[in-house]
Formats: C-alpha cells, sequence, structure tokens
C-alpha cells in the first residue's frame, strides 16, 4: 500500500515542511486505481540524511538530478522481468497519448532546500577597558613615589603582558621612597602569577626585613607556600592574618586550601566557610567546601555546595 504524501510519521512535528517531493513508484497500482498497470508516481517527502545539517544541500542538488532516493525494497520476480515498455505503454494510456508515441518526461524535482543550521547570536558582554597607559605613565612619572598610581600602573602593563615594565615601575617607586613593603609584596604577586616561585620568595624575604609581622607579608608568604604545595609552611602565616584581619577572605581560602591537603578536615571546613562568607563569589571556596564535605561522608550537604559553586562560576 503506498505512503499518503502528507503522511503525519513522514513529518513529525512539522520540523521537514517545505521539503521537496521526490518520484516513488508503487508497484502494482496505478493513479486511476487499477491494478497491474505497472508504476505510479506518489509524491512522498524525502527525510533528512545524517550529516547534512551543517552544509548547504542547494550546491550539489544539480549533479543530483534533483531525486537522491532510489526505491531498494525487493521486488517480486514478475515485477522484476517486465518489460520497461510496458511501463511505458501505461503512462501512454494515461495521458491519451497514442501507442508509440514518446512518454511526456517527468517533470524536474524542485531545487533541494539548504538545510543549513541557523547561527544562533549570543549577547558578547565586552571586556572591561583597561586604564589608559599614556594617563597613568604620566601620573606615575609626575608622582614616582605615590604607591597608588604605580601599583596601577604596573597592574595594567602586567594585563598586557609586560611583564619588566611593571616590575620596573614597582622598583622604580620603591627608589623613589615609597612603602617598600607594599610594592616587594606586588612585585612578588606579579612573579608568583607568572611562576617564578623564587624571585617571589626573595621580594618577600626583603618585605620581611622592614616589617616582618605586615599581615600582606604573612599573607603572600602563606599563598606561595600554598602554590609550591608546602601544605605545613602555609598554615602558621596564613592562620596569624586570619586572627589579625579576620575579613581577609584569601587567608581564610588559603588556610583552608593548606589544612584540607593536611587532612585537617574540620578546620579547613571552617576556614573554607568563612572564606566563602566573606566572599560569596568565590567558587573555588564553595568547591573547598564541598570537596571537605564529601570526605566527611556527607555527600547530600556536599552536592549542594557543588551547585553553588558551578552557579558561582558561570555566573
Amino acid at each position: 500500500m503506498g505512503i499518503p504524501a502528507n503522511d503525519p510519521e513522514q513529518l513529525p512535528l512539522g520540523v521537514f515542511e517545505g521539503m521537496p517531493f521526490l518520484p516513488v513508484g508503487e508497484r502494482g497500482r496505478g493513479n486511476d486505481g487499477e491494478a497491474g498497470d505497472g508504476e505510479a508516481a506518489l509524491a512522498v517527502r524525502e527525510p533528512p540524511v545524517c550529516g547534512e545539517w551543517s552544509f548547504d544541500l542547494s550546491d550539489d542538488a544539480e549533479s543530483r538530478g534533483g531525486a537522491t532516493f532510489v526505491d531498494t525494497a525487493p521486488q517480486p520476480a514478475s515485477a522484476r522481468a517486465q518489460p520497461r515498455e510496458n511501463t511505458l505503454n501505461a503512462a501512454r494510456r494515461r495521458t491519451g497519448a497514442p501507442e508509440g508515441a514518446p512518454a511526456a518526461p517527468m517533470p524536474p524535482a524542485p531545487p533541494l532546500r539548504s538545510l543549513r543550521t541557523p547561527v544562533i547570536q549570543r549577547a558578547v558582554t565586552p571586556p572591561t577597558p583597561l586604564p589608559a597607559l599614556a594617563e597613568l605613565k604620566s601620573i606615575h612619572e609626575a608622582h614616582p613615589g605615590d604607591v597608588k598610581t604605580a601599583i596601577a600602573f604596573a597592574s595594567a602593563l602586567d594585563k598586557r603582558g609586560n611583564i619588566e615594565g611593571a616590575l620596573s615601575v614597582l622598583m622604580r617607586a620603591i627608589g623613589a621612597g615609597a612603602d617598600g613593603v607594599v610594592l616587594r609584596c606586588a612585585r612578588a604577586t606579579i612573579l608568583s602569577n607568572r611562576l617564578r616561585y623564587d624571585d617571589a620568595e626573595a621580594e618577600l624575604k626583603r618585605a620581611a626585613k622592614l616589617r616582618g609581622d605586615d599581615p600582606e607579608v604573612l599573607l603572600q608568604q602563606g599563598i606561595l607556600a600554598c602554590r609550591r604545595a608546602k601544605w605545613r609552611d602555609a598554615v602558621e602565616p596564613l592562620a596569624h592574618v586570619a586572627k589579625l584581619s579576620p575579613q581577609s577572605g584569601p587567608a581564610h581560602f588559603y588556610l583552608g586550601e593548606a589544612l584540607n591537603k593536611l587532612d585537617r578536615l574540620k578546620e579547613a571546613l571552617a576556614a573554607y566557610e568563612r572564606a566563602s562568607d566573606l566572599e560569596p563569589g568565590n567558587w573555588r571556596a564553595l568547591k573547598g567546601v564541598g570537596i571537605v564535605l564529601d570526605r566527611m561522608g556527607r555527600p547530600a550537604d556536599a552536592a549542594a555546595f557543588y551547585r553553588r559553586a558551578r552557579d558561582a562560576q558561570s555566573g
């Protein structure tokens, strides 16, 4: 039995609306309902072929002659043995053409419709413009001993990949009489971010000689120890900073990192939780809470913090 042209099974949910109609023969029945006349053309929509959604089929339609499907269903022996002339004569009888006259050609199939996948336009948030280097340079040259200007200028150079230029700006400010402790810590941060740990440690030693109990010096010492996986060395300076500056989110976070690595889970959990309270957007602190809870055998509580960490990271 033939397949109707508008069979809903051929067009689920209307997603192939507008697909071309191709000639597919129905054996043993003509359009007039008489059996045994041969093959008659029925309009059937062409379903999509796997892999055809990413390029334009209209460029290839001409080379394929419009029709792309070949009916390969098994045929009865009588149908396979039927001469081609019978099919042509049946077509002549339906059109009223005399016997032996050339059959009218089949109308060409309409051009294949492009199935190119539409491109979804996503809103892109423009990056925050960095401060104008010329302006920062001008202010720094006018006031080389100003700590805030020197750090801002060095940070702008660092973000642009000019590491040596950033370090030189900070050193020039130190030479101009600015606070060497703050600026040495700033140099250590830049060097540590570039994995130049030995140079960063040397800067922190110079800063410690000037003011060894400074919270910023202790914080940078603890962070550097964590990055070098010296977890025991990191605990003391970070714990000291957490007492001196209880509002320091980084101090609590890195303290949680060190304590977790040392299997001091209860203390690590408290440090991570404090860091996440101080900095709700710190997804690493939220993830740290989840990791410790997992290790403590509380997977349901851990999953809640993993979700919060995922949301904070994607937000």
